[in-house]
């Protein structure tokens, strides 16, 4: 399928005899949006691009991987300029038009002295893939994460190429990733902010895999400008078609992520439901998910559906009732009217805790609000490979 954005993959001195960063080229018609991390400590390329997105049209964007770059003071900001001025000459552009992403470590220095030499020798042609850029941005993960797609709005074929990366210090309340989707439509700048709020709020901003935000999350939307027969703004109608192709594509790339946990062994789907209101459905969702006791529990298959009632009484300032929940797992009721279920078909109940999918339930019976969200277990490998150094 057909990419407009030009790519090119490649290694810039980080990993050893490894493709580790990404050189994006995006279209004279292009417009982009992009969201960043939340956390307080960004990272010194996020505080950048944050900047450069503000002053000039975006021409390249640059990622890397291997080292986030993130809580190294004024030499790591100071790194970012250095190799983004070098890189602005090799491209023919100015430095504020290349918004610059890193992965990896938190707290290291770049090798710059490397990274500046890579740089120096490249000649950059812009032949890679989608598929080599999901690869060159991967840490931790085990398998790269890309989807291409494509569907028709008004007899219109619309075109979407879209990679993501993470596994560990993954947390809803931004991106929890980097990300990149390309589509062929023709937006402006504010269209595609509003787009891509909503697809990351349904989407990126509903998984978690340890509770942890990292310091270099982004999301950048790339409308690449080719297909200019629908006027997005003014079309409601087609709009929310697009919006819900987005929202989909988005929800099978990060479930992806959740899949590639960091040690995970579960797929764990939460829903909440008839909370007093969408806040507390979404307080309550986040307990669950981030419990240590339930996803170890589910790392083991162990039905114990008495750590999530327990869970649920820890949460402030809740105003459901125990005599109204409704709990399923699996779409068994193991608890209901205040009392664990007589007639519990316990075998089959354990039997179905073995499965890689598993479902919470919870009906609080309170009010209208709902949340739900995608999670994973906590094994042992977990602890493993985060009591390394790893990338």
């Amino acid at each position: 399928m057909k990419n407009y954005t030009l790519i090119d993959a490649f290694n810039i001195g980080i990993k050893k005899n490894k493709k580790d960063a990404v050189c994006m080229m995006l279209s004279e018609k292009s417009n982009i949006a992009m969201v960043t991390t939340k956390n307080k400590f960004a990272a010194a390329p996020v505080l950048l691009s944050k900047k450069y997105i503000k002053e000039i049209r975006t021409k390249y964007l640059l990622i890397n991987s291997g080292n986030a770059n993130a809580c190294t003071g004024p030499i790591g900001l100071n790194n970012v300029k250095k190799y983004g001025k070098l890189i602005s000459k090799k491209l023919k552009c100015k430095t504020n038009e290349i918004l610059i992403f890193s992965t990896g470590i938190v707290g290291e220095q770049l090798p710059i002295k490397k990274m500046l030499n890579s740089i120096a020798k490249r000649e950059f042609k812009f032949k890679s893939s989608w598929s080599d850029a999901a690869s060159a941005i991967m840490t931790t993960d085990k398998f790269k994460k890309i989807i291409t797609k494509s569907f028709f709005i008004k007899n219109q074929k619309i075109i979407v190429n879209a990679i993501c990366k993470g596994a560990g210090m993954i947390e809803p309340d931004m991106a929890t990733t980097l990300s990149f989707m390309e589509i062929n439509i023709k937006a402006t700048q504010k269209l595609l902010s509003t787009l891509l709020n909503n697809v990351t709020k349904n989407s990126f901003n509903k998984i978690s895999v340890d509770g942890d935000m990292s310091t270099n999350d982004s999301f950048v939307l790339i409308a690449s400008g080719q297909n200019d027969k629908i006027n997005f703004s003014s079309d409601n109608s087609s709009y929310m078609k697009l919006e819900q192709n987005l929202i989909k594509i988005a929800q099978n790339l990060s479930r992806k992520i959740v899949e590639d946990g960091e040690g995970s062994t579960k797929i764990i789907d939460i829903n909440v439901i008839n909370a007093k209101n969408n806040m507390e459905a979404k307080k309550v969702t986040l307990a669950l998910a981030n419990s240590t006791l339930i996803k170890t529990a589910l790392n083991g298959s162990n039905p114990n559906w008495g750590r999530i009632l327990a869970k649920l009484g820890s949460v402030h300032y809740a105003s459901y009732s125990i005599n109204k929940i409704i709990l399923k797992l699996n779409d068994y009721i193991v608890f209901k009217n205040g009392s664990p279920l007589k007639k519990l078909d316990s075998s089959s109940l354990k039997k179905s805790m073995k499965n890689k999918n598993i479902k919470i339930f919870l009906n609080l019976s309170s009010g209208k609000g709902f949340y739900n969200l995608v999670t994973s277990d906590l094994s042992k490998k977990y602890v493993h490979l985060n009591s390394m150094n790893s990338t």
